[in-house]
């Protein structure tokens, strides 16, 4: 199963104190996590079609040992909307889908693939969205 995984406001939210980008809390749990599980894949505006990109922005935020993990994600490419990139059978993980890509998912029933998570609102998200990946798993 594929796993789409976007960056600002999922992997990097925002630290309660001060409010200044940071990685989120649980993320290199969430990442070895998902690599172990899923076929893994950046769907950001930081990666269009090159994943190094994506690694480099994460770069200021994170330790070797995050980066290490992060340079395993392949890169997806889109134009403008990145509902283009998605394919097979998947999960995205992404803090605020455009109206557009919204009602694309919606259109195509596959709004059960997207998981809302907002680390600029909570630094802890990602723990919650790391028990619902792995209770998908157990089911």
């Amino acid at each position: 199963m594929n796993l789409f995984i976007d960056i600002d406001g999922v992997l990097l939210g925002k630290s309660p104190d001060t409010r200044n980008p940071c990685l989120a809390n649980s993320a290199e749990e969430f990442l070895k996590f998902c690599l172990e599980t899923f076929d893994c894949y950046w769907l950001t505006t930081h990666c269009k079609g090159d994943a190094s990109t994506a690694v480099d922005y994460l770069r200021p935020y994170a330790d070797d040992k995050f980066i290490t993990l992060a340079e395993r994600i392949r890169p997806t490419n889109f134009k403008t909307f990145k509902t283009e990139a998605l394919f097979g059978d998947f999960f995205w993980i992404d803090d605020q889908p455009t109206a557009y890509e919204f009602q694309y998912l919606d259109d195509n029933d596959w709004l059960k693939h997207w998981i809302q998570v907002n680390t600029r609102k909570d630094i802890n998200e990602l723990s919650s969205a790391l028990r619902f990946l792995k209770k998908i798993i157990i089911d």
